[in-house]
């Protein structure tokens, strides 16, 4: 059975798709067959892993145009007596072990609907099996392609979309970047998070007879990933390691105990195995380890837009691309140094996943 992973911030602009991608990729190198699930409308994480030919999943006139997460569903929304389906998901350009159900820009339209249908608590047959229906839809894409993980990303909101996402996954991790709207996020996400479980706890047995009845349990948090900071001496800058400890101390001291309130929190002595995994110096925080921080993921400036036009990751980055973009020199080694700490970054961000999830 699957793990689902939910990349969830309803501030935008904190790097959820990229880190999908990435956590993604990074684990079909330790032998995982891995899902992404594009639940944003924006359908950048679809863009992000089948390049040029992203379009043909939902663009009218391709044999795959149906071949998304809203075409997927559309039948229960629509109320045509026909079942959800499965189908064969589009592999990364470069990963053949790294799946994808594609997104669609009409998802967010189904907004609507899934509150309502959460509104009503099942009382309404027409509505009855609307919550279920996501995951149904994934569930039926891992069963098909034998998924060890699911990543799932999402939009940056708090509306009825994701409280289903949330609802359908196994765990959230938490992007975030050092500035004053991610930490006063922190806040408002602890108390939206208390009432999606306090919902799914009261109502979700009200879908158990359904067609597509919801899972059991809920997203529990596995950590926060920091990213989009500048470094100095490979350690983050002044002010944003100011406002990154700020960050992980709003976690420590409000967010952590909501979920523990809430029963969101896996086993604590798991997130302090997870901080024996030794992280690149740029990654920690300086002064001490932060128990709920998988690492802090610094701007990699050029080498982010190499492995955007090379259709990989950066820790994938090879010798023979850096000769195919025409680096040399102090440049080449200053890359060459970038993709090495990036490898060993996003290895030790996975080894924790797997951890503080129970599936190390």
């Amino acid at each position: 059975m699957a793990t689902r992973i939910l990349l969830f911030n309803h501030k935008g602009g904190v790097g959820k798709t990229t880190s999908a991608y990435n956590i993604g990729w990074k684990l079909t190198e330790s032998g995982k067959k891995v899902l992404l699930v594009d639940g944003d409308s924006q359908v950048n994480l679809t863009a992000r892993t089948l390049g040029a030919s992203f379009e043909d999943y939902f663009e009218e006139g391709s044999d795959t145009a149906g071949n998304n997460l809203y075409d997927a569903v559309r039948p229960v929304f629509d109320g045509v007596p026909q079942p959800i389906e499965g189908f064969n998901c589009p592999t990364a350009a470069k990963n053949s072990e790294l799946y994808l159900l594609p997104g669609h820009p009409n998802l967010s339209s189904l907004e609507g609907q899934i509150s309502l249908a959460q509104e009503t608590r099942g009382t309404l047959s027409v509505t009855k099996n609307i919550p279920g229906a996501l995951h149904r839809a994934i569930s039926l894409m891992e069963e098909i392609h034998d998924i060890d993980y699911s990543i799932i990303d999402v939009n940056p909101g708090l509306g009825a979309l994701n409280q289903n996402f949330f609802m359908i996954s196994d765990a959230f991790i938490v992007p975030t970047n050092p500035d004053p709207f991610s930490l006063m996020s922190l806040k408002t996400l602890g108390l939206e998070v208390e009432k999606w479980v306090e919902w799914k706890g009261r109502f979700g047995d009200s879908f158990s007879n359904a067609t597509y009845p919801l899972p059991d349990g809920w997203a529990k948090f596995c950590g926060a990933l920091h990213s989009r900071f500048n470094r100095h001496k490979s350690k983050a800058a002044g002010r944003y390691h100011q406002r990154l400890t700020e960050i992980d101390e709003k976690i420590e001291k409000e967010l952590v105990p909501r979920m523990l309130a809430c029963d969101s929190m896996f086993d604590l002595e798991l997130y302090g195995r997870a901080q024996d995994i030794d992280l690149p110096e740029s990654a920690r925080d300086p002064d001490k380890l932060r128990p709920y921080a998988l690492a802090r993921v610094p701007d990699f400036g050029q080498i982010t837009h190499i492995s955007a036009e090379l259709e990989k990751p950066i820790f994938s980055v090879t010798e023979d691309d850096l000769d195919e973009v025409g680096l040399y020199g102090n440049v080449k080694d200053s890359v060459r140094e970038n993709v090495a700490t990036f490898n060993e970054l996003f290895d030790s961000v996975c080894q924790k996943i797997e951890i503080i999830t129970g599936n190390d």
